[in-house]
């Protein structure tokens, strides 16, 4: 796996829609694709997560071919390094998770019968967000320790969409998680996990305990 860390100043960011400024969550990512020059949008296979730090804008990808840098990115910002294999095999690691956590309401018609697709809703309260976690977890194998287990809010996410609004209500979750199984693990860190990833969610970024 490769990582990428670009930092993208503000005025860059700042720029009109027309002249390459990033408006919007969907506008972000579009821009990343601009990375991976005549690959098709519905063969993605990287992750990504957008910060801001207080100074810029980092944006972290996680791809499996190396990304080009686009001509946003200054060239003294962005850098990639390749991941051994071996760092996904210790048992315990530090971790954070910008994740849209939501749940699946069914929705009927009015015979009453379920459509096919649901509604989603986010969940805002702290217990919904310890077992959705918790559940992730229990699906990616491996296990967040609930004790340094925390929920910080981020601000809400709207963006347009080929004329649609749409919504993200953002999460991180930040503490310690130990590998239950390793197989699934390298599975949910290399794939993302929760809903939205084309949207800049579900990256586990990890430190080896």
């Amino acid at each position: 796996m490769i990582l990428t860390q670009a930092r993208i100043p503000y005025d860059i960011v700042a720029r009109p829609w027309k002249d390459g400024g990033f408006r919007d969550s969907y506008a972000w990512h579009k821009r990343v694709w601009e990375a991976f020059p005549g690959s098709p949008e519905a063969s993605r296979d990287f992750l990504t997560r957008l910060d801001d730090t207080g100074h810029d804008f980092r944006l972290l990808i996680l791809s499996q071919e190396p990304p080009s840098r686009p001509d946003w990115c200054p060239s003294d910002q962005w850098q990639s390094k390749t991941i051994a294999d071996t760092f996904f095999q210790h048992r315990h690691y530090q971790f954070s998770l910008l994740a849209n956590p939501t749940r699946k309401r069914v929705v009927r018609d009015p015979d009453g019968h379920r459509k096919k697709n649901g509604r989603r809703e986010a969940l805002v309260s702290r217990q919904d967000l310890i077992d959705w976690m918790s559940r992730k977890g229990e699906q990616n194998g491996f296990a967040p320790d609930l004790v340094t287990l925390k929920t910080l809010p981020r601000p809400r996410q709207a963006f347009l969409k080929k004329g649609s609004a749409g919504l993200h209500c953002a999460t991180e979750f930040t503490g310690t998680l130990e590998v239950t199984d390793p197989e699934l693990f390298l599975h949910a860190a290399h794939s993302g996990i929760g809903s939205a990833k084309a949207f800049g969610f579900g990256m586990l970024c990890l430190s080896p305990l």
